[in-house]
């Protein structure tokens, strides 16, 4: 297993309220990226808190048999904990953050969202979301309301889903076989909202390296703008061989 991250403030905001986390043990791989939401430092203490917490809640009770169950869990003590802290903190109410979550057993890949931050499947030289965005605008493309070629145009700030402004949030969590060479993409939506899909297959389809691949990513996001914090990791999967 291969892994790079990159993680950049871009081009306006003042501080990055981004975070991850990757963590490999023996017997699982765990990729976490988060975006926070809320004023003065909030934002980043929300999405700290988060990627934290759910490490260390996946690391301290892992059990290869109830996955989904596990980060379910993981996320809810996520949630509570983020949410108490906007509750008993003034200067941090209303904060939030969005998460995913790319855990790694064997060949499996379990994955989860909250929010429009993403991951995205390579392979078989074809780029695939493989999350979908809790969005306004998701939600207008799944009435029909916009075309596709609308919504690149859409501002898509409005996110439908975050962990810690509310008791309830939604999640979505599926699996997957991994195949030896498989890329998985996890980013926050400071680089999807100005760079496409197909901008992003170009360079994932050339193999650069997990990190050349990230920071070319990073400054086409800056290039266009950098409107947003931009976090990219790129994990390379590799079946070991058993002898």
């Amino acid at each position: 297993m291969k892994h790079y991250t990159t993680t950049d403030t871009g081009k306006i905001r003042e501080k990055n309220e981004d975070n991850f986390i990757n963590l490999i043990e023996d017997n699982f791989s765990l990729f976490i990226v988060a975006d926070g939401i809320g004023g003065h430092n909030s934002g980043e203490i929300a999405s700290h808190m988060a990627v934290k917490i759910v490490r260390d809640y996946i690391k301290d009770n892992f059990n290869k048999d109830e996955i989904f169950d596990l980060i379910i869990d993981a996320t809810r003590k996520a949630n509570e904990e983020i949410l108490n802290r906007s509750k008993n903190n003034p200067d941090d109410a209303g904060m939030g953050t969005t998460i995913v979550i790319a855990l790694i057993v064997d060949n499996i890949l379990y994955y989860a969202n909250v929010g429009d931050s993403r991951i995205y499947l390579f392979s078989n030289n074809v780029l695939k979301q493989i999350t979908k965005d809790h969005s306004y605008v998701q939600e207008l493309l799944d009435i029909g309301a916009i075309s596709e070629e609308d919504a690149i145009f859409y501002p898509r700030n409005q996110i439908t889903s975050a962990l810690g402004t509310s008791v309830r949030y939604k999640i979505d969590l599926n699996k997957l076989e991994l195949k030896n060479n498989d890329y998985v993409l996890l980013n926050t939506d400071g680089l999807t909202d100005l760079i496409e899909d197909h901008e992003i297959f170009n360079v994932v389809k050339n193999e650069y390296g997990l990190q050349e691949t990230c920071e070319i990513l990073q400054y086409m996001a800056n290039a266009t703008g950098g409107y947003d914090n931009i976090t990219i990791t790129l994990v390379k999967f590799e079946e070991q061989n058993e002898w």
